[in-house]
């Protein structure tokens, strides 16, 4: 049976293909995680985890590329703003963006610096009452009581083993080319998380041992959460997608991880990792130095080599702790899309925040 016919989408305003362009361009120059990695992440976290183990705390001896100058981007962004806010609630959506950007070059700007942490304190501030929610949702899942057997995940591999199928970097290409994905996959040292999605590729971590789920959960997040809103802002009219919304990659962290949890994956080895990197951010809002968090998940029984490793992901740059928007955004989505199941149509056309979602139904 045939329907009713369904509204037309609208035609982009004129003025959204200048924004788009600018805001992309300035977006390309705005690399957040880059600036804020350490250049020897993986060498000082060997030294750390000697020194704990053998003479007690030290603190880390991060190097970071020089800082960009982006004072110059940073007023255009502004004068852009307030140009695009005359435009209705569209405009206003794209003057949010303008100023996140905005927010995101001064983290570029201090990365390494005393200036960070003010300046990440901004940009992740809490935003709604899913903060207090997802406090107390990591103290919930580090306080559960370890289950008496886990699923079988059988031998461990490594994350860039060319000659094993179940690795992660064959795994993301397998995933890549079966959907025939314009990506390519590229081996990194210096990488925080598992993987990361780029403009044509998708990063995975050297020399990780990891089980064959933390491969597949790692494929889904990427690929559903990421690289697939990514593809489909590409071929959107309206350009907001493919940019970002304000809070838009935040909530596409937390999209994702909904993603793991309706696919099985947000177990409770999962659920810790999520709770230790909650509380560890939230130390690092309160002002708590690398040893003192570190500290802090040994408590809430992280193995020495974790709490390591997620104190110096939270510390990165000076205290960047991007890690807190993950959980709320998480209940975020959740609560969102339990109220109406379309939402979800909308945050998987782009990196769209559930709060801008409304106003943008009408472009999907």
């Amino acid at each position: 049976m045939v329907g009713p016919p369904s509204e037309p989408r609208p035609r982009p305003p004129r003025w959204t293909a200048r924004a788009t362009a600018a805001l992309a361009e300035a977006g390309g120059r705005v690399r957040v995680i880059a600036s804020n990695t350490p250049l020897n992440l993986r060498g000082e976290l060997r030294r750390l985890g000697e020194a704990w183990a053998t003479s007690g705390a030290a603190e880390p001896r991060f190097v970071y590329e020089p800082p960009p100058a982006c004072a110059a981007l940073r007023r255009a962004l502004a004068a852009l703003a307030d140009e695009l806010a005359a435009h209705g609630e569209l405009g206003d959506l794209y003057a949010a963006r303008a100023h996140e950007l905005s927010d995101d070059a001064a983290l570029c700007e201090a990365a390494g610096g005393p200036g960070l942490w003010s300046a990440a304190r901004r940009r992740f501030a809490r935003r709604d009452g899913f903060d207090a929610h997802a406090d107390a949702e990591a103290e919930r899942w580090l306080a559960e009581r370890a289950p008496d057997a886990g699923p079988d995940d059988g031998e461990l591999v490594r994350s860039d083993d060319d000659g094993s199928p179940a690795s992660l970097l064959c795994r993301m290409r397998e995933e890549i080319g079966r959907a025939r994905l314009p990506l390519r996959v590229v081996v990194k040292e210096n990488l925080a998380s598992l993987a990361a999605t780029g403009d044509g590729f998708v990063q995975v971590i050297a020399g990780r041992l990891l089980t064959r789920r933390d491969v597949e959960r790692t494929v889904l997040h990427e690929i559903a959460g990421h690289v697939e809103p990514r593809l489909r802002a590409a071929e959107s009219a309206l350009g907001i997608f493919a940019i970002g919304t304000a809070r838009g990659a935040d909530d596409q962290e937390g999209r994702a991880l909904w993603l793991e949890r309706r696919a099985g994956f947000l177990d409770h080895g999962r659920r810790r990792e999520i709770g230790w990197r909650h509380v560890a951010a939230r130390s690092v809002e309160a002002q708590a130095d690398f040893v003192a968090t570190v500290r802090l998940l040994l408590a809430h029984a992280a193995p020495l080599e974790t709490a390591l490793r997620v104190a110096a992901r939270v510390h990165r740059g000076g205290g960047l702790g991007r890690e807190a928007v993950y959980l709320p955004a998480l209940l975020r989505v959740e609560d969102a899309v339990a109220q109406d199941r379309s939402i979800d149509e909308v945050l998987r056309v782009g990196r769209v925040a559930v709060d801008a979602a409304p106003a943008l139904r009408a472009w999907v």
